[in-house]
């Protein structure tokens, strides 16, 4: 029995990046994306774009690991030949809070949301 081959489903990059039915907003979001050092071929060329919500600070002594591990996370995606592209989220700081960071966790999600 053969399977025909699955064609790969369009990213959702491509709308914003390399859409002659749209060019205003492509010419938008490629300005606002060129800022951040990377070129327009790199935009353009299909690769996944990949984002990566991180809660590390130099102010939130429980997160701070996640600095390492969101670069180590970014290097991983770029050998394997995705963009990746990392935001920041509120951090539940647990020995700030007081009676709990249990209250913060909403906010946390809310602002996750907001951002994507």
């Amino acid at each position: 029995m053969s399977s025909a081959a699955v064609p790969p489903r369009a990213l959702r990059s491509r709308a914003w990046f390399d859409n002659p039915d749209n060019a205003d907003m492509t010419a938008l979001y490629l300005e606002r994306y060129l800022n951040f050092g990377l070129s327009l071929e790199e935009l353009q060329s299909g690769k996944p774009i990949i984002g990566i919500a991180q809660t590390g600070s130099d102010l939130s002594p429980c997160n701070r690991h996640h600095l390492v591990l969101a670069e180590r996370i970014r290097e991983g995606i770029r050998t394997a030949g995705g963009i990746a592209l990392e935001f920041p989220v509120h951090p539940i700081q647990e020995t700030g809070k007081r009676p709990t960071a249990g209250l913060d966790r909403n906010l946390s999600y809310l602002g996750l949301v907001e951002t994507l």
